[in-house]
């Protein structure tokens, strides 16, 4: 099953985002699948969770006020419709 993919990072200089991967470490249910920036102070985390925790997840950080969240969208120069949305967002209606 395709996991759903958060960019999540600080809104600040804080240490929120250092006490977010503190918090994720070892939860089976959250794949931390890359940080960005110097390997010792991170500005920004991809994590990767099952279609079904998703909005859980994205709610419950979304609540804590020093983090952003947002889905992670696949870039495309060449067709700006239907690649550019998440599967889970796609008309399959027709």
């Amino acid at each position: 099953m395709e996991k759903i993919r958060f960019i999540v990072r600080g809104s600040d200089d804080s240490s929120a985002l250092a006490d977010f991967l503190a918090m994720i470490k070892g939860d089976p249910e959250i794949e931390l699948v890359d940080t960005i920036g110097p390997a010792d102070r991170p500005h920004t985390a991809v994590v990767a969770v099952a279609p079904e925790m998703a909005p859980a997840f994205e709610q419950r950080v979304g609540n804590l006020h020093q983090l952003m969240i947002e889905r992670d969208r696949p870039l495309s120069l060449f067709n700006k419709t239907a690649n550019f949305l998440h599967q889970s967002e796609r008309n399959t209606n027709g």
